[in-house]
């Protein structure tokens, strides 16, 4: 059986207690798709799922089967099979009173071939994670961005070689022909095959249910902030067309129109899945970002509608792949905005923040509409992140107004990068460190700060690593960083809301 990619595993929530999975391969031959079998090895807790096509790319057909476990009262091992495969695979799904297991990891690739010198064992973080599973089972893992780097793609499809030695106005013109969009496939075609085809990963994605979102180097590096002319030209739109259609089939296992995939209404795949007490907001910060724009008005529309209708949370993980809280270096941006010519790629990834001077205002709302929701409700609101290359912590506070409950002041922001890229050179992480170590004045009676890690002196940490995410059976988050060649993880605790004390004014937070 000709399985290229796969499988993989999609996690697509909860419906009426239910754990709903999708199970993707890729193929390369004309073989009937075939079926996925599974059983929880209960009497009668199994079934079969006909694997249907979702999309040829390039020399491949992608599949997809869904499957739906019932819920029971203990956490259930699933075994599956797909037919004409000898080979045998589990993951587990939370009992009724379990709380969700969830590890989490970013950039899972090299933005430079020489990158892949700098590091011994590129795939280190991934045989950690699949040892802590193999310890205790995670029930989801959460992929925030950078899946694949494809920014080589100007190198290796010829097209786009021979398009960046063009005059800039005669790029904006080109067109995009048919062969550039069959070889832009096999290019994705074959880095996904790179990036999800190591052991150790593909071990991990056939054995503990995806979440997935994509961020620039998915598409490639920058994306959504280049000039109008640039982004609308031609050749950049086939692009990202062609990405785009990679996504949905490889990361989000469905069809790009969207499929089975849960998405709210818009242009974006932005999603909002519960999982027990929890909920995961999934926004998407590439499918309509621009230079002025990370969501259209009509997703944000739809995005705080979705979240003002969840009642009931203890926890909202809000997945942001660009960190919300961040060292600001906006005042960098706006200086080399004055200075003429290229400052080698540094101005693409200052506008790429959430903290760049031109999307600082829709930052802003985001985080009044996260805190107004976390007053209505007594929510815990925690973003979760990656992008940046290091370990990092913070928090959002508002003294605003008083709170009916405790913790509903408090944004905790978690920043856990890269799982495969190399870390930063350390001089960048004395400047964050430099950076981070001030209060970010976000509006009146809002701040922002970055933290210490607990039992120690620094703020960032520039080696690889990947996170775990615990809730306990009190609603506290166990956070632990998983920092490459440390002898131990770094641990921080996310507290529930609480209801204020009779005749309190205002509560004490735990950040």
């Amino acid at each position: 059986m000709a399985i290229i990619i796969g499988p993989i595993l999609g996690w697509r929530g909860e419906q009426d207690g239910a754990s709903l999975v999708s199970v993707m391969i890729v193929r390369n031959d004309d073989a009937a798709p075939g079926t996925v079998t599974w059983s929880t090895g209960a009497e009668g807790a199994g079934g079969t799922g006909a694997l249907v096509k979702l999309s040829d790319f390039a020399s491949s057909t992608v599949y997809a089967a869904e499957v739906s476990v019932p819920p029971t009262q203990e956490r259930q091992s699933v075994e599956y099979s797909i037919s004409g495969d000898d080979r045998r695979w589990r993951f587990t799904v939370p009992g009724r009173g379990d709380r969700p297991r969830i590890a989490y990891g970013s950039c899972n690739g090299f933005s430079l071939p020489g990158d892949m010198r700098r590091i011994a064992d590129k795939n280190a973080l991934w045989r950690d994670l699949i040892g802590e599973h193999a310890r205790e089972p995670f029930h989801l893992l959460m992929m925030g961005g950078d899946q694949i780097y494809a920014d080589q793609l100007w190198d290796l499809v010829p097209e786009l070689r021979r398009f960046n030695e063009l005059p800039r106005d005669d790029r904006i013109r080109k067109k995009a022909s048919a062969s550039l969009r069959t070889n832009l496939e096999r290019f994705f075609l074959t880095t996904y095959t790179d990036r999800f085809g190591p052991d150790a990963a593909a071990e991990a994605f056939a054995s503990i249910p995806t979440l997935m979102m994509w961020d620039d180097h998915d598409i490639f590096d920058g994306w959504g902030s280049y000039s109008p002319e640039e982004q609308n030209s031609p050749v950049f739109q086939a692009i990202f067309a062609v990405a785009r259609k990679a996504f949905a089939l490889f990361q989000l296992m469905t069809s790009p129109d969207g499929g089975t995939w849960p998405r709210l209404p818009g242009e974006a795949f932005n999603a909002l899945l519960h999982c027990g007490g929890c909920a995961i907001l999934v926004l998407d910060l590439r499918s309509e970002r621009t230079q002025s724009q990370i969501l259209s008005p009509a997703s944000w529309e739809a995005v705080f509608a979705a979240v003002d209708a969840a009642h009931g949370l203890r926890h909202l993980l809000v997945m942001s792949s660009i960190p919300v809280l961040h060292p600001d270096m906006s005042f960098i941006e706006r200086t080399l905005g004055l200075l003429p010519g290229n400052q080698g790629g540094i101005e693409d990834d200052l506008n790429d923040q959430w903290v760049s001077y031109n999307h600082k205002t829709e930052r802003l709302r985001l985080i009044h509409r996260l805190f107004d929701f976390a007053a209505a409700n007594g929510t815990r609101v925690t973003i979760v992140s990656g992008d940046v290359h290091v370990a990092a912590n913070g928090v959002i506070e508002s003294t605003r107004r008083p709170v009916r409950d405790t913790n509903a002041e408090v944004i905790t922001q978690l920043t856990s990068s890269a799982i495969v890229h190399p870390p930063p050179p350390r001089v960048v992480r004395f400047f964050l460190e430099q950076i981070g170590s001030q209060v970010q004045e976000i509006d009146r009676d809002i701040t922002g700060r970055m933290l210490q890690f607990p039992a120690t002196t620094y703020r960032f940490v520039a080696e690889r690593n990947w996170m775990t995410i615990e809730v306990d059976d009190v609603d506290r988050i166990w956070i632990n960083w998983r920092i490459e060649g440390a002898p131990q993880p770094l641990t921080k605790v996310i507290h529930p809301c609480a209801e204020v004390a009779p005749g309190a004014v205002t509560p004490a937070t735990t950040a």
